[in-house]
């Protein structure tokens, strides 16, 4: 099904399911989002392939084109304040596909696609080599370190499993774009492969080493 979407182009991307706060202060951009909460709608947020972020106090000289693929957000809470500048904090619900930009003017509007997501034997499998994969990280940090650390629960449901830990690695966001675009299977077993490429650059045997040294590009460690 299409729908018509406003869109939020970033210098960085929401995943399903991700959380982000955002500071609305540029013109446009305060006018889309009063018209979102006056009409209870949504935005899509895109990474931008070429162009700028809006940055607050700076000209943008290149027209913002964005990845074909975003995330459509949902406002959970907002505050505005008295200059007209909001506040938001939004959810990222479903990927959705661009076909077409209707407007460019006074923000970004598309004809877009909603991408639906299933699971399948295969997609439950490389879930299942993930998370093997995410605990034995976690023991190979433990031994290293000499620290008992204790591994937190992770999803089950393998398109949660996905995105929360795609969300979480500290890598190029062209990289976390292409996630993002992938269908479930190919993004689990490529962040189990980015998770054994950082396994194998660690050191051997116990070093003593403070953990928080060694913890790569896991944020939700950092």
């Amino acid at each position: 099904m299409e729908h018509l979407l406003p869109l939020f182009p970033l210098g960085s991307l929401l995943f399903p399911g991700g959380t982000m706060s955002l500071h609305i202060f540029e013109q446009r951009y305060r006018l889309m989002i009063g018209r979102c909460l006056a009409g209870e709608q949504r935005f899509g947020i895109v990474l931008l392939r070429r162009g700028h972020e809006v940055i607050e106090g700076r000209v943008v000289d290149v027209a913002p084109e964005p990845y074909d693929v975003g995330t459509v957000a949902i406002i959970q809470e907002y505050l505005k304040l008295e200059d007209g500048r909001y506040l938001l904090h939004v959810m990222g619900q479903q990927r959705f596909r661009i076909l077409q930009i209707i407007d460019q003017s006074p923000y970004l509007v598309a004809k877009v696609q909603l991408l639906p997501e299933q699971t399948d034997n295969e997609s439950i499998a490389a879930a299942t080599e993930l998370r093997n994969t995410y605990q034995r990280y976690w023991e190979r940090i433990a031994t290293i370190t000499g620290t008992e650390i204790e591994v937190e629960s992770l999803p089950l449901d393998p398109i949660k499993l996905g995105y929360i830990l795609a969300d979480r690695l500290q890598i190029d966001m062209a990289q976390k774009q292409r996630w993002l675009e992938t269908d479930v299977t190919d993004r689990l077993r490529s962040l189990t492969m980015a998770l054994r490429t950082e396994m194998a650059i660690l050191p051997r045997g116990p070093q003593g080493l403070d953990p928080s040294s060694l913890l790569g590009g896991w944020n939700s460690l950092n």
